[in-house]
């Protein structure tokens, strides 16, 4: 008598079938998961760009800028020169590197406000690291989720969530 070993028809269809089910049922879920590390990531990055910012200004003893551009094609980048257009590539420049957080890094995130003035700008001042007239804030969005990014007067930055608390930011 002879045994065979192995999986019958049926019983490979059911296991496709089931692996098939979980995916699509969590499939949504990771994409979920995706866009709320790339919010949070877009965040945190401009949040050290905005520090940087500030301690460059104070030990340069010369304003820094960090100019910011809206919209999905969205960036913010720190320039030692003055006003600059970060959508134009080497045109902000830090001790002539390049400082700069954009949207290629983080695809499923846009910049929905920007309030800094009509020029869409944050100076650092030499002196302080003061923004004495530069405050605002940047709003990200994945679409669903928010985070504000806010810097005061004084030069101080943080972040926090808008509308309802996100895991690791208060709500403003």
């Amino acid at each position: 008598m002879h045994h065979f070993y192995g999986l019958t028809l049926l019983e490979l269809l059911i296991t496709i079938s089931i692996v098939v089910l979980v995916v699509s049922l969590g499939s949504p879920a990771i994409n979920s998961i995706q866009k709320n590390i790339q919010l949070k990531g877009a965040a945190q990055s401009s949040y050290f760009a905005f520090q940087q910012a500030r301690v460059a200004a104070i030990t340069k003893n010369t304003d820094v800028t960090v100019a910011i551009r809206s919209g999905k094609n969205w960036c913010a980048a720190l320039s030692d020169s003055g006003v600059c257009d970060c959508s134009i590539t080497y045109e902000c420049t830090l001790d002539g590197v390049e400082y700069m957080v954009d949207f290629t890094d983080y695809r499923f995130i846009s910049i929905d406000n920007v309030r800094f003035g009509s020029d869409s700008i944050a100076v650092f001042d030499a002196n302080r690291g003061l923004a004495i007239g530069h405050a605002g804030s940047i709003v990200f969005t994945d679409g669903h989720n928010k985070l504000k990014l806010i810097l005061s007067n004084m030069g101080r930055v943080r972040v926090c969530a808008v509308d309802r608390s996100l895991s690791g930011y208060e709500s403003c």
